[in-house]
Formats: structure tokens, C-alpha cells, sequence
């Protein structure tokens, strides 16, 4: 069997192989079946691991001593203590061991933890922070939660940063050779601008019944992540879309956009060449068409004077659905009005490059917990500082319907 490695090497050849010219669909399928025979066995590479490791702790604490990678040395001043590595080990991998994972559930539960894992976990605000391998997954489940969140740009920066933005002064102008000699060139000033982030709490408490604190630190992961990553993940993508901008990100829909397209009573084809036409020439690379996914099945009714569809549905590597329209990607997502439910003039659909839009995180999601003593559950709650602008609306269109 191959290990995790070499899966993870031939799933970047078998993406690299799909994306070359000349493929024939044959060739595709065949790819696609390998990269779900790889994503099955590195899925079972992953859980035998994970239950070695669990047995491997269940045995150590049975003997009366925890498994870890350190060595405590006991000096000749009593309650003194020196801790001594075997080898090199960064505080990542520290907090990305099973060790330290395990100690971080039984703190939760507790409120104890080792002195070796104390050190790499205390910070002056909170008790302790979500170990790195909780942190990842929860990152993954955003990622693949929502179609708008893995498109848009990330920074990881202090309350405060700012965007610098400009744009050219002024035309050049033609001008003559006696002027030239002359007058000589007029100098223009660059105009520059900035787009400020500030930085608004994003909570999630979780509440954990007395039964699923005592589960094993898998099942413990499991809820933590899959509930924060869901909130959260909900929360960040409806802020992107239509954010107000007062305590938390401004939506795109907030935004002036450079163009707005009204669509004809009765859907056309003249609908869908004034929105490509409405689209800036430097900003149609890359620019996507976002709108609720009923609202692209209206779309697909739309003929050309042909009668073949201006929009088209396929399936990709990962067996998802890909969605487009005359040329141009479509990301669908609940967070736009339905084009049958909005109203006269509401906008169900723009066009806009999502990379121009940026999500900074002034802080990183950490964990504390407490007692909520009227239901008797553990609460877990998580807290991170996030905003998002569009920095540059240059490229959006909104797209209104008309009744």
C-alpha cells in the first residue's frame, strides 16, 4: 500500500495530467476513478494511524506513564525540573502531536495539564489554544464549506492595516517637437488612496452534554471542528456577499459598483450579452458570475438564436458541478436572491474578480471554556478577529432584474 506521501505526489501528477491539452474524455474518467481510489485509501491511511495512536496512549496511561517525547531530569534542588528533547521538535509539531492533543482534551475537560505541555499552551488571555491539528481541519472545513470562501484573498495582519490603491494621474497627450524643446513636459502627481481593516469579533460557543465530553479525542475533534468550521464558515461567506460594514466585513453588495445591468422582463440572449459587454476588458480575466444556484437554472432555459443553451453544466474531477455561462465561470451560493423570489430592481447576480476581495484575521480562533451550570453542559467557545472589503470595484457589475 502507499503511504500518505506518495498519495498526495500522484494526486498532484493525476491534476496535472487532466489539465493538459488533447485529453480525451476516456483518459478523464480513468483519472478520476484513480483520484477516488487515492482519496479512499489515504482516508483509511488516516484512521488506522489515528487508532494506533489512541491505543498506543490507552496503554501508556495504564502503566501510569503518558507517552511524550521528553525526558524530565531531576536536578539536585528539590522541585526543580529540567526538560530535555530527543531531537529537534518545532513548537507546531509539539502542538500537532498526539501528546499534546490528548493533554489539551483532558484540559478541557479538567482544567489540568502537564507542566511539558503547559509551557507551548498558556497565553496571557486565554488558558490555552486550540491545538494545531483541531485548528487545521477547522481551516479545511472553511475552505470547503462554501464556493465563495476558497476564491477571495486572505491577510493575516493587526487591526488597522491598510490597502494602498491608485490609479493612473492623467492621460498621456501627444504633443510637438517645438513644444517639447520649449515648454518642455507637464509632471502629474500619482493619486493614491487606501482601504483601512478593522477588526470584529466572530464568537461560536459550543455546548458539549456530559456524554460527549468523556468520548475519545477523535469524537472530541470531530464536534469541536464540525460545529465552529459550520457557524463560522456560514457567517464569514454571508458577511462577503451582503456584509453591512458595522461590526462586521462589508459585503459586495455594499459596494459602488462600475456597472449596473438591468435584465429585460422576458430572459434573452440580448440578457447575457449586455452583461459580458458590461464587463471591463482588463477585469473579464478571472471574473466569475455569483448568484443562487436557482437563479443559473433560470439562465439555462436561455437559448442563442440557434437554439443551443448560452449556459452549460459539468462535472469535474471531484464529481462536483461546474457551472458557466457563455464562457464565463458561475459560483452559486444561498446567500443571493432567488430570481423568482426578488422583488423589481434587486440585484440577483454580479460579476466581479473575487481575488480583489480580502478577508485580513487580526487573531486566529482560540478556545476557552466554562460550566454553563442551568443545562449542566461544557461550553466551548471560540473567538476570532476578522473584517473584509472589496478593494477593488473597478471590475463589479450588479446584475438587477426587472419585473
Amino acid at each position: 500500500m502507499k503511504t500518505l506521501k506518495e498519495i498526495e505526489k500522484r494526486k498532484k501528477e493525476i491534476l496535472k495530467e487532466s489539465e493538459a491539452e488533447g485529453v480525451d474524455i476516456e483518459k478523464l474518467n480513468a483519472l478520476n476513478k484513480e483520484m477516488d481510489e487515492l482519496n479512499a485509501a489515504a482516508e483509511e491511511l488516516r484512521k488506522k494511524a489515528a487508532e494506533e495512536a489512541e491505543q498506543r496512549a490507552a496503554i501508556a496511561a495504564k502503566v501510569g506513564a503518558e507517552k511524550t517525547p521528553y525526558i524530565v531530569i531531576q536536578q539536585e534542588e528539590p522541585k526543580k525540573a529540567v526538560v530535555e528533547q530527543r531531537g529537534t521538535m518545532t513548537l507546531d509539531k509539539q502542538l500537532d502531536s498526539v501528546e499534546y492533543r490528548s493533554a489539551f482534551m483532558n484540559f478541557a475537560r479538567t482544567g489540568q495539564m502537564a507542566e511539558e505541555f503547559r509551557a507551548v499552551a498558556m497565553t496571557s488571555g486565554n488558558s490555552a489554544v486550540i491545538p494545531s491539528t483541531v485548528l487545521n481541519q477547522i481551516v479545511e472545513k472553511l475552505e470547503s464549506y462554501g464556493n465563495i470562501l476558497p476564491l477571495v484573498s486572505r491577510m493575516s495582519y493587526p487591526a488597522g492595516v491598510s490597502v494602498p490603491t491608485s490609479e493612473l494621474a492623467s492621460p498621456a497627450v501627444w504633443t510637438t517637437e517645438n513644444a517639447l524643446a520649449t515648454t518642455g513636459v507637464a509632471v502629474d502627481g500619482k493619486t493614491t488612496g487606501s482601504v483601512t481593516f478593522a477588526a470584529y469579533p466572530l464568537v461560536k460557543a459550543i455546548g458539549l452534554s456530559f456524554v460527549a465530553r468523556v468520548q475519545t479525542l477523535s469524537a472530541f475533534e470531530a464536534a469541536v471542528a464540525n460545529n465552529v468550521s459550520a457557524a463560522m464558515g456560514k457567517a464569514l461567506e454571508a458577511a462577503i456577499i451582503d456584509g453591512t460594514g458595522s461590526g462586521q466585513p462589508t459585503g459586495i453588495l455594499r459596494a459602488t459598483p462600475a456597472k449596473t445591468v438591468t435584465l429585460n422582463k422576458t430572459l434573452d440572449y440580448s440578457d447575457i450579452i449586455k452583461v459580458k459587454k458590461a464587463i471591463p476588458a482588463a477585469y473579464r480575466t478571472g471574473a466569475v458570475l455569483v448568484m443562487n444556484e436557482s437563479t443559473f437554472y433560470t439562465f439555462l432555459a436561455i437559448t442563442d438564436k440557434q437554439g443551443q443553451p448560452i449556459a452549460r453544466v459539468s462535472v469535474g474531477l471531484n464529481g462536483e458541478p461546474l457551472y458557466e455561462i457563455y464562457g464565463t465561470r458561475v459560483v452559486v451560493t444561498d446567500w443571493m436572491k432567488d430570481y423568482d423570489a426578488a422583488a423589481k430592481n434587486d440585484t440577483v447576480a454580479f460579476a466581479v474578480q473575487l481575488d480583489r476581495y480580502i478577508i485580513n484575521t487580526a487573531y486566529d480562533i482560540d478556545l476557552v471554556t466554562y460550566i454553563d451550570n442551568a443545562t449542566r453542559n461544557k461550553v466551548y467557545q471560540s473567538v476570532s478577529l476578522v473584517d473584509g472589503k472589496l478593494v477593488d470595484a473597478n471590475g463589479l457589475v450588479f446584475i438587477n432584474k426587472d419585473m
